[in-house]
């Protein structure tokens, strides 16, 4: 939309702007790095920045302003017509694609580029043209039949790889070892070079070629990058933290040495980085190319205290980052904080929707952001069953899913319901199963097999009747399978049934290691736990009662149109498809240690870059809200620990950021704010640097005690708890610490410490005297000047071994000095 055609008459409206927006608003001179939060208005300051400059004098065609995304280059050309007078010019609102798009146009029509069809090729022609170029650049036949069993994971893997090489102006095989791609992924090389190929030579493009390939003629011929440069006097730039190598190359192209840059962003609002964004463009690479004025927009007009509170105490805790902290504007709604069980059956989760509801809430204001899509699985499930209004954005329904589907299948065998349909739908429905148990069989030869149980009247037992072609272990696992669809015709229960099935072939972990990726195999492995969970949930188990149970909920979903924005439904979507949104109402179900931070698929990032991504999404998901946040998560009332002293599974403990975020002490600030009240008036907390700070933007000036740096529970501090008594401190790993007790060992998840354990030995811990190895035994508690306290794990001739947090370090005996903190003796 180009805002230059609208020709209506529009009067002339100035927002009021804060003191920050006013300094941004009239910058003048150079180029401007501008920091703003989460809700903070910038749209607003930016238009106004721009009506000043075009008021100053300056001529609108030497002005270009550049959005990420089609939906933000909409509306920001709309308050952009709104906030002006018709008798004011304005220049046009780009997308990064868009602008490139018009230069390949312009190109390819000088002969700097060969001609091409300026359309994008359709998904359906890119699969084809894809899955070509993948089948042949395979080397095996086992492999060209993994592509042709799995043909879907491979395409969308391949598209990944695509986007991503073309995010950047290194070779694919750079960009390939630098994503750390598993080792199957190879061939993706040879297969992008293979689709380039085809595609140049037919003249078509992708919407990343947009970018792609005007930059790769830039870059092979610097005379045409300084002809083009130069051009323009003003470049105003939205969500800079987003940009990549090849956006970021295009615009220091086209800016040359004559046009300034105003670019607006938050570096802790980078979550694109599978896109090849980085915060390190906002955070150094502008810098190093650009001196500039630093603006800050640091008062958010979304949310109120509580949340404001709790999102800078979590995202404090990355190191790549600007030092802004947000804080709640005067006029934003009090928003309030809820941290929630969720419990096995989801039941809470639909519980929250029908009391908003039940307040004069409208579903349509409620959204779940899930970090992964098999976490929306069990949602829409409980959301379904208690009748309440809900629609996917982005992604399937759960019953629509190709596992589900097969589950579905499974319980009409379950009911003796399979054979009722036309025999070419129990032939479909028999393959799809047989595709399903991953036999490692070609689909042509699984197809025959489907038709001879159906034929001959055997029913599943001619599943035993194999090939000679097949495999021992292909026999076997068809064989496996032949009696687990034996034994699942004659279940009554439908839990039972399909649970004896998945473990009797032990699917869950086939689909998790056969997967192309951790993440796949992680999504489809916990779509299926939760379809099932929630069939075990069901207090009647009759297969038969369950389908009908579940077409109903089919039915009761199938009214609601994912299109039709005049249905009042909860939205369920991803966290990362929620950047740039905002609801009144915001959940976020499932935060587990295993969550969130996501565990699978690390392999890509170290683990230290991986913890700060994770950390902005869940950042950027809970400034979502507007006046509720509820965060939904398991064991949040396991006060009392887990008894045996070792950590349980991560995804039966709390995320580790619902501790970052000091949600306690977040709400009493907060509250206290809220209702004008001094805070910790009749309040015990200790704050903390997050909580000073934010006082003193404010210019409150209050006393109270702040919460000294360090970690009071480490190895060897004694504890008390009140129903296990006193106890030491004996291990400490991320998520938690263990605390051996006069009879037993008990863990506590980091989330409970400070609430359920009191420190009672802080007096005399440490002593003056410096000792060395000779001096320790195993089990030993000591401090460390360099790694802070320990536990002696073992002693040798030469070196002594001590446990740190961040591991075990071993030390020379005869250099190691230390102090004992206690003695095992």
């Amino acid at each position: 939309m180009d805002i230059r055609t609208f020709r209506h008459e529009i009067p002339i409206h100035l927002p009021m702007l804060t003191d920050e927006q006013i300094l941004v608003a009239r910058h003048t001179r150079g180029h401007a790095r501008v920091t703003a939060v989460a809700g903070a208005g910038k749209t607003t300051t930016m238009v106004q920045y721009l009506l000043e400059r075009l008021r100053a004098g300056m001529d609108p065609r030497l002005v270009r302003v550049v959005m990420f995304n089609k939906a933000a280059q909409e509306d920001f050309s709309r308050k952009l017509l709104l906030a002006s007078a018709s008798s004011i010019s304005l220049p046009p609102v780009r997308t990064f694609h868009a602008m490139g798009r018009n230069l390949a146009i312009a190109l390819a029509k000088e002969g700097h580029l060969p001609p091409f069809d300026p359309a994008p090729l359709s998904e359906a022609q890119l699969r084809i043209e894809m899955l070509r170029a993948l089948q042949a650049s395979v080397g095996t036949s086992g492999q060209r039949a993994a592509i042709a069993d799995e043909q879907q994971q491979w395409l969308d893997a391949f598209a990944g790889f695509v986007d991503l090489a073309k995010s950047n102006l290194q070779t694919p095989e750079t960009t390939f070892f630098a994503a750390a791609y598993p080792d199957q992924y190879q061939l993706f090389i040879e297969a992008f070079a293979r689709f380039e190929q085809w595609r140049k030579s037919a003249g078509r493009v992708t919407f990343a070629d947009y970018l792609y390939d005007p930059c790769c003629a830039l870059l092979a011929d610097p005379k045409l990058g300084e002809f083009l440069a130069n051009r323009v006097d003003l470049f105003v730039v939205d969500e800079f933290q987003d940009i990549n190598d090849i956006q970021f190359f295009l615009l220091k192209t086209l800016a040359g040495d004559r046009a300034r840059l105003q670019v607006v962003g938050d570096a802790d609002q980078c979550i694109y980085e599978f896109r090849g964004a980085r915060p390190d463009y906002m955070l150094k690479h502008f810098g190093d190319s650009y001196p500039h004025s630093n603006y800050q927009m640091s008062r958010t007009f979304r949310y109120g205290h509580q949340l404001a509170l709790a999102a800078a105490h979590l995202i404090a805790n990355n190191q790549r980052r600007e030092p802004v902290l947000c804080i709640s504007a005067d006029t934003a709604p009090a928003t309030k904080i809820e941290l929630c069980l969720q419990t096995a059956d989801g039941d809470t989760l639909a519980e929250v929707c029908l009391s908003e509801h039940a307040n004069g809430r409208p579903f349509k204001d409620m959204v779940f952001l899930c970090r992964t899509w098999a976490q929306a699985a069990p949602v829409e499930l409980v959301l379904l069953q208690r009748g309440i209004p809900n629609r996917i954005s982005g992604g399937s329904r759960v019953l629509e899913r190709q596992e589900i589907k097969v589950l579905l299948i499974l319980l009409r065998i379950m009911a003796g319901r399979f054979y009722e349909q036309n025999p070419a739908d129990c032939e479909q429905q028999l393959f799809d199963c047989l595709r399903f148990c991953e036999l490692k069989i070609k689909h042509d030869v699984l197809r025959r097999y489907a038709q001879k149980a159906l034929r001959d009247g055997q029913g599943f037992s001619a599943l035993n009747l194999s090939d000679d072609n097949l495999s021992i272990y292909q026999e076997q696992r068809l064989q496996r399978l032949a009696e687990a669809l034996v034994k699942l015709e004659r279940s009554s229960s439908a839990s039972v049934g399909l649970n004896e099935f998945l473990t009797g072939l032990d699917l869950l972990k086939l689909i998790r290691d056969n997967a192309l990726s951790k993440e796949e195999g992680e999504n489809r492995a916990a779509t299926i736990s939760a379809f099932v969970g929630f069939i075990t949930m069901q207090a009647e188990q009759d297969p038969a009662a369950i389908i009908n149970l579940i077409q109903g909920m089919g039915l009761a979903g199938g009214v609601l149109s994912d299109r039709d924005a005049l249905v009042d439904a909860v939205t369920i979507t991803t966290m990362h498809r929620s950047k740039g949104l905002e609801w009144p109402v915001v959940i976020l179900p499932g935060l587990s240690a295993h969550y969130m931070p996501y565990q699978a698929g690390n392999r890509r990032r170290p683990d230290a870059d991986q913890q700060e991504s994770e950390r902005r999404l869940m950042y950027v998901a809970m400034t979502r809200a507007i006046n509720a946040l509820y965060l939904f998560a398991p064991s949040i009332d396991c006060r009392n620990g887990w008894l045996g002293g070792l950590r349980p599974e991560l995804n039966l403990l709390p995320s580790p950021f619902l501790q970052e975020m000091n949600i306690p002490l977040a709400k009493a600030i907060g509250a206290a704010l809220d209702t004008r009240e001094k805070p910790f008036a009749a309040s015990s907390l200790a704050n903390t640097a997050v909580g000073v700070a934010y006082l003193e933007a404010l210019g409150l000036d209050i006393e109270f005690t702040v919460r000294a740096s360090g970690n009071k529970f480490d190895y060897g501090v004694c504890v008390r708890h009140s129903e296990y008594g006193d106890g030491r401190i004996t291990a400490i790993d991320e998520h938690g610490l263990t605390v051996h007790f006069a009879n037993q060992q008990v863990y506590f998840s980091s989330l409970h410490v400070e609430h359920v354990l009191q420190v009672i030995d802080t007096k005399n811990e440490i002593g003056p005297e410096l000792e060395n190895a000779a001096e320790f035994i195993s089990g030993d508690v000591l401090a460390h000047s360099k790694f802070g306290r320990g536990v002696v794990s073992s002693i040798d001739t030469r070196f002594i071994h001590v446990r740190f947090r961040e591991g075990t370090k071993t030390f020379r005996r005869d250099l190691f000095r230390a102090t004992r903190v206690s003695s095992r003796s």
